[in-house]
């Protein structure tokens, strides 16, 4: 039975080397083949060569490293699993960043902690690994195996309309003495009712640390469906009463009883609840003087010339807005060219290399924040500046029981795309700035790969004002509900909004 020479890894033909001792490599792609191999086990020529195997690694392989880790495919297309596990760890032990080994490793395995050791290894170097993330979720429960299967496409879940109002269920917010309504008492961190003057501790805990973005996409990606949710239906625990509510709503009032209500789910499965909340640390008055006092500024004054802006009335709620938050580990490349004259392209080549400089770097964003609504407008919502998400707790029902709470309407997948692009706006701005000269023929240029993100939805507090001025435009004013900052809107006449 003769040497099957044909590469495993390209199909070219292998060269034979037998001195000082026998070689066998691939001149095309550089494949070695283990010469330990019992050849007349491992060339069974009814099977025909090995199919290629693909290294997914981003970076250098060791040599010696790539030819164990296909020697044990070799073993692995002769079914001998234990001898194919024994190359991919030899592998390893050379180049211990070398993840397809591993990946192979926790797939031929029949160990569970070995296989969530490798997939474990292989996301400490590379979280973002797609496949390492689906075998993991398998193993842990969050995806079946035929859920997984169905992740290997490209396309997005059929979205389908809810034609009638989707059944609720809810949590009624009353007091468990009286049944009177509940309210939240900041100064004492307490949950209080208005009529019988029942107290109880404030819910406490912590908002977590958010979900991978990519083990999110895989189980979405699992979904053949995904409903569009217009109106809900809300039966009220408390009298009975049933009526239809909008489907941005998470919280609302019942207006036969007065009764607070938080949805938690419905019949679809169409939300999920939000991770935590940011308790509101400026009150309405502190609120209005905010807004007051940025009407007064130069910018109004002057609009006021053109027009009569005064304000005729107004009303102030306060609100809890979703938000979902993202963190990103970013890798990424700065490029700096120098265009001055003396970098003459035509007469120097050195010269010229010497005027591109290109480094990478490895930077992280925390608490990227996006919107998750479009009303109030997106570009008001988007000046509110940050929030500080260390005061943010976990989110309890009880939590709504002073201010109501929108839902979202933006999904994670959509918002995290927003996230990227504020990400890689921030790393221009941070890693251009870096340069000090202030010459004009300098241009410097960043490219931002994010490596892995996390995300997670929060509720955080909003003060809205609808501001009607006297000749009828109406404004919508924002202030955030923790720091105070105050965005105004453009006014418009009645008829246009």
């Amino acid at each position: 039975m003769g040497i099957n020479l044909t590469c495993p890894q390209c199909s070219e033909r292998m060269t034979v080397e037998f001195a000082p001792e026998m070689h066998i490599f691939c001149k095309s792609c550089g494949y070695e083949r283990d010469t330990g191999l019992d050849e007349k086990v491992a060339e069974v020529q009814t099977q025909g060569p090995r199919p290629p195997v693909s290294i997914t690694h981003v970076g250098e392989v060791n040599s010696r490293a790539r030819a164990l880790f296909f020697t044990g495919h070799d073993y692995l297309f002769q079914n001998n699993k234990t001898e194919a596990i024994k190359s991919f760890q030899r592998a390893i032990e050379l180049q211990q960043d070398f993840v397809d080994p591993h990946l192979w490793i926790a797939k031929t395995t029949d160990n569970e902690a070995v296989k969530r050791d490798h997939l474990g290894t292989i996301l400490a170097y590379f979280p973002g690994h797609m496949e390492a993330v689906r075998m993991l979720m398998v193993l842990q429960g969050r995806l079946t195996p035929e859920e997984a299967e169905r992740t290997y496409h490209y396309d997005e879940p059929q979205l389908i309309r809810a034609e009638e109002p989707v059944n609720t269920k809810t949590t009624t917010l009353h007091c468990p003495t009286c049944g009177g309504d509940l309210t939240i008492n900041d100064d004492t961190e307490t949950v209080e009712c208005r009529f019988c003057g029942y107290t109880a501790a404030k819910p406490h805990g912590s908002a977590g640390d958010g979900d991978i973005l990519v083990a999110a996409l895989l189980e979405r990606k699992a979904q053949s469906e995904k409903w569009v949710i217009g109106e809900r239906l809300l039966h009220c625990n408390n009298c009975g009463a049933e009526r239809t509510i909008a489907g941005n709503k998470l919280s609302t009032r019942c207006p036969f009883c007065g009764s607070n209500h938080v949805i938690t789910q419905d019949t679809l499965g169409s939300f999920e609840q939000p991770a935590g909340i940011l308790p509101f640390s400026i009150t309405r008055e502190a609120a209005g003087a905010a807004i007051k006092q940025e009407l007064k500024g130069f910018g109004e004054r002057v609009k006021g010339l053109f027009g009569n802006n005064q304000v005729a009335r107004a009303s102030l709620e306060g609100f809890y807005l979703p938000f979902w938050v993202f963190d990103a580990i970013i890798q990424g490349t700065r490029t700096r060219i120098d265009n001055s004259p003396e970098y003459d392209r035509y007469r120097n080549y050195e010269r010229v290399a010497s005027a591109y400089q290109q480094t990478t770097f490895n930077d992280a964003l925390y608490d990227i924040e996006v919107c998750a609504v479009d009303s109030p407008p997106r570009f008001l919502t988007a000046q509110l500046g940050d929030y500080d998400l260390g005061q943010a707790t976990a989110f309890e029902p009880e939590l709504l029981a002073k201010y109501p709470a929108g839902l979202y309407t933006m999904d994670f997948d959509k918002a995290a795309l927003e996230a990227r692009s504020i990400a890689a706006g921030i790393m221009r701005g941070r890693h251009t700035r870096r340069e000090m000269s202030d010459d004009s023929d300098v241009s410097i240029s960043v490219f931002s790969n994010i490596q892995s993100m996390t995300f997670r939805l929060l509720l955080l507090p909003v003060w809205v004002a609808t501001l009607i001025e006297k000749d009828n435009d109406i404004r919508t004013a924002l202030v955030n509900g923790q720091s105070g900052k105050v965005v105004l809107g453009k006014a418009q006449k009645a008829d246009k909004r």
